[in-house]
Parts: structure tokens; C-alpha cells; sequence
């Protein structure tokens, strides 16, 4: 009789708790009445008060969550032990992965360095990239495939697939009509450099590639303009020979990781 009742003690122990529907509801209000005071807080300011009664206002929604809707409260102290220590066991890994800080070290750049190693990196690659060769034209095939194609398609008539959705329309490259910025190659480089438009800049691109795409574009259609002095240098180019690298000096992601390492 004694280990029957035992048994009923542990199964009812081990039983599920069914909340009560006003409970939850209960909660759930409350849930919505913390939402609504975290909107109402965002609109003023309190100083340094902004972060704590943020933090205070989603600790308490956080643990009328646990609590009610995961069950924390109907269960047993050693489930409720177990939770909590998880944490305690996240905030060790967060802390022994932050005091990496205090042995970093001054980590100091070289901006000089790193300006020589991209002119070189560039001047290996391309000489004076801003007039147009075969081999340039290749490569700003290989870039074009890569970057353009799905709003400019594969033959750059505009017609990329998600050219759909954009309105004005991607430049139809094999058509000679109506280029907003001009078909000069410094001018299309300039295009690729701001952006145009629904087109992004891609001003992190190498310039030597960004010339790359200019003259493959250009070849798409009818002959383009050739570029006066002048045109270079509003596109960044160094005509006195001294210079180089077609534009502003950019440094390949490669190389800055390489370097980076090197100085670590």
C-alpha cells in the first residue's frame, strides 16, 4: 500500500502541469503590455538610463516566458537548476573569449605600406589600364559574368534576370543611345566607381578591374569616344607618369590579410 502510494506520489510528480487558459492569457497581456512599453521608451531619451530600462523591460518579458509559457515554474528545482546554470556556463565562454582584449597590443597601419603594395599589386597586373586592350577586355568578361549579369544578362542588353523588378530599366549596353554619364571609358569608369541609380557603387573594387568592366562594356556596342587628358584626370588617373595604377589606389583583399598577418 505504501509503495503504491509512493508510486502515485512520484507519478504525480513527474506529471504535466496543464497552466490554467487565464494564466496564459494573463501572460500574454502582460507580454503585450512590455512590448508596448518598449515602443514607448524608444521615443525618449534618457541618458544612460536607455540601455538598463531596455535590458529591464526584455528580462521581465524574458522570464514570463520561461516561467509560464516553458513551464520553469511547475517544474523541479533540479530542471530549474540546470536552466540556470547553462547561463552561468555562457557568460564563462563569453568572458574567457573577451580577455583576448587586454593582450592585443597596439596594432599600428601603415598607410604608406599599404598604398606601395596596391600600386605595385595593380601595375604587375595592368599598365595604364585606362586604354583599352584584349587582355583587359578578358578580364572584364570574367568580371562582368561574376558581377553584372543578373541585372544586365548574359550579353549585357539590360535583360538580367532581376532586371524585372527594377525601374529605370539596367543600361542596354549594345545600344549606343542615351548613356546618362557619357561613353567615354573614364566616364562608364566613373559610372562603375559612384554608382547610378538602382546600380551600386563599386568603389571597393579594385580600379584596375573597374577599368576592366568599362572597356568590356564598351565593346558590347557601337565605338566608343576616346578620352582626352582632361577625362583622366577627372577619373583619378595620373597622366604625369609618375603615378599609375588607373585611379585611386585600392588594395586587394588578399593582399591587406596577407599584410595584416605579416604585421601581427
Amino acid at each position: 500500500m505504501a509503495a503504491e502510494k509512493k508510486g502515485s506520489k512520484n507519478s504525480e510528480h513527474h506529471g504535466h502541469h496543464i497552466v490554467p487558459p487565464k494564466v496564459l492569457y494573463t501572460v500574454w497581456g502582460l507580454l503585450l503590455l512590455g512590448t508596448a512599453l518598449t515602443v514607448a521608451a524608444s521615443m525618449f531619451h534618457f541618458g544612460a538610463l536607455n540601455y538598463v530600462i531596455g535590458m529591464v523591460i526584455a528580462t521581465v518579458k524574458a522570464s514570463l516566458v520561461v516561467m509560464f509559457f516553458m513551464g520553469m515554474k511547475y517544474d523541479s528545482n533540479e530542471n530549474r537548476v540546470i536552466f540556470l546554470t547553462s547561463f552561468v556556463f555562457v557568460a564563462i565562454f563569453f568572458l574567457l573569449t573577451f580577455t583576448d582584449l587586454f593582450f592585443r597590443g597596439t596594432v599600428e597601419f601603415d598607410a604608406g605600406r599599404f598604398a606601395k603594395a596596391a600600386e605595385a599589386r595593380a601595375g604587375a597586373q595592368f599598365k595604364d589600364p585606362w586604354i583599352g586592350t584584349d587582355d583587359l577586355r578578358k578580364r572584364g568578361h570574367d568580371l562582368f559574368m561574376t558581377n553584372c549579369i543578373a541585372c544586365h544578362g548574359p550579353e549585357g542588353k539590360g535583360n538580367g534576370p532581376a532586371s524585372v523588378s527594377l525601374n529605370p530599366k539596367p543600361r542596354n549596353f549594345t545600344s549606343g543611345d542615351n548613356w546618362k554619364n557619357g561613353r567615354k571609358p573614364s566616364q562608364v569608369f566613373g559610372t562603375i566607381s559612384h554608382g547610378l541609380n538602382a546600380m551600386p557603387s563599386f568603389s571597393t573594387t579594385p580600379a584596375a578591374d573597374r577599368w576592366c568592366l568599362a572597356h568590356y562594356v564598351l565593346s558590347l556596342g557601337p565605338a566608343p569616344g576616346k578620352d582626352t587628358p582632361e577625362d583622366l584626370q577627372k577619373a583619378g588617373v595620373d597622366t604625369s607618369g609618375k603615378g599609375g595604377g588607373g585611379g585611386e589606389k585600392t588594395l586587394p583583399v588578399d593582399l591587406a590579410i596577407d599584410i595584416m598577418s605579416e604585421k601581427g
